[in-house]
């Protein structure tokens, strides 16, 4: 028995020693459609067990969680099933020599020590004119509690405050995305500038309870909603009025809850949809693929496809226990063909999660001609995934049908979906533009939450 008990214990530090020898932040690049991209992994025991996040700045992923980790025979396995990927690589003389393979298709990919530095000059940086809380709410209907962090301006009483709801996919209170911390960066200007801002981490992410594959506009609203009524009671908030920043998605449920809530004093949407869900998908493809010189015959029969799937979604019952199995079976149809089996599944796990079945289903103008308080809708004209025209086209309807007198859109020249500096508006040059958001942009969202609260 000691034997074996001394055998287990050599294996235990064994396995210790060699986790700490791959422990550690980890890069390296491929080249992908002409363009380099740039991979992190951040490798570190958690409980006796190795641990991987991955990030792909310029694909917007950040702290992609790892399912398993495994280091057996000097070889490193990383396996993020949420993005069909896997990462594996031999060690040797502290770096990897491997392949990064999604959907089966492995590409040389290895890995040096290291971080990827991205130049970020409108990263917040110490000394603050404001003073910084650190805040837990609780969302009581669903029974989960969510962090956040409050910016105060110094020196003001009874500040406005902004609620900062943010865009699609599990989201911390920064707003990581694309090697940008896009929500700091703008509660940073907005406190400077004498309005307190409030940011907090989504259901499921950083320090918030709660799952975030299971919900969808629904319950992200209701957690929205709790963080106003949190703050409402704060003492040092009490003659302040409250308003909602919601950037995409988010621009869906700061007007949605602003139709309804009498609490709510301003709105701004930032890239907010006006058209249908559905059809704000089916834009969106196609505007990303002509950017990518798709040819325009290969569009409409992908727009046909996807188009069908989403009729379907739209037009089943809430709760539909067959519905992903209805779609996957409609898409299999279409695509079996020239697409496998496994790939039209990946498609259909993508278009049947809950947040983005309640976006195929929204109907902006149902709530957008409902508010009666100070609107703002800013949107860019470089943004694909919310193309500006037709979505601010909407927007301008449904708030001249509100007879509300205190609405604002503007479209600005050159702007992208983030509201950066844009040459063309693609995906790929988020990460690539060092600014985080234009001036003009914060500089427009300040002065109207000004106006419209401090009368």
């Amino acid at each position: 028995m000691k034997a074996l008990f001394t055998l287990i214990l050599g294996f235990l530090i064994a396995l210790t020693s060699y986790s700490q020898e791959i422990t550690g932040d980890w890069t390296g690049s491929v080249n992908f459609q002409g363009k380099k991209l740039d991979f992190a992994f951040h490798i570190q025991e958690e409980n006796s067990a190795l641990a991987t996040t991955m990030d792909i700045p310029s694909q917007g992923l950040m702290a992609g969680k790892a399912a398993t980790t495994t280091f057996t025979n000097d070889t490193l396995v990383a396996t993020f099933p949420d993005f069909n990927i896997i990462y594996k690589g031999a060690f040797e003389n502290d770096s990897f020599t491997g392949n990064i393979i999604q959907n089966n298709v492995p590409v040389a990919l290895n890995l040096e020590r290291g971080v990827i530095t991205l130049n970020r000059p409108q990263q917040p940086k110490a000394p603050f004119n404001y003073t910084t809380k650190d805040l837990v709410f609780k969302n009581k209907e669903d029974d989960i509690e969510l962090s956040g962090t409050l910016t105060l301006p110094n020196y003001i009483k009874n500040p406005p405050v902004a609620i900062i709801i943010s865009g699609s996919g599990p989201q911390n209170r920064d707003g990581d995305m694309f090697g940008h911390q896009l929500y700091y960066v703008l509660a940073d200007y907005l406190t400077s500038q004498g309005i307190a801002v409030f940011r907090y981490d989504e259901r499921g992410v950083g320090a918030s309870t709660g799952a975030f594959k299971t919900a969808g506009i629904t319950e992200f609203t209701r957690d929205a909603t709790a963080a106003l009524e949190y703050l409402k009671k704060r003492s040092y908030l009490k003659e302040s009025k409250f308003g909602f920043i919601g950037h995409s998605i988010g621009g869906i449920i700061a007007p949605q809850i602003a139709a309804t809530n009498d609490d709510v004093d301003f709105t701004v949407m930032l890239a907010g949809p006006g058209i249908d869900g559905d059809q704000l998908m089916l834009s969106q493809k196609a505007a990303l693929e002509r950017l990518l010189n798709v040819p325009e015959a290969q569009i409409q029969q992908g727009l046909e496809i996807v188009g069908l799937a989403y009729e379907i979604i739209v037009n089943a019952p809430e709760n539909h226990k067959d519905l992903k199995n209805e779609v996957n079976a409609a898409l299999l149809n279409k695509l079996g063909p020239i697409v496998s089996a496994q790939q039209v599944a990946s498609i259909t796990n993508q278009i049947t999660t809950p947040e983005i079945i309640s976006l195929l289903r929204t109907r902006p103008s149902t709530y957008l001609n409902k508010i009666k308080t100070p609107i703002l809708a800013m949107n860019g004209k470089k943004d694909f995934q919310v193309p500006y025209e037709e979505n601010l086209e909407a927007i301008k309807e449904a708030f001249t049908s509100s007879n509300n007198e205190r609405t604002r859109t503007v479209a600005f020249e050159g702007l992208n979906h983030l509201f950066q500096e844009s040459t063309t508006g693609a995906l790929t040059e988020y990460s690539e533009i060092e600014q985080t958001m234009a001036p003009r942009a914060l500089a427009l969202i300040a002065k109207w939450i000004k106006e419209e609260t401090i009368r």
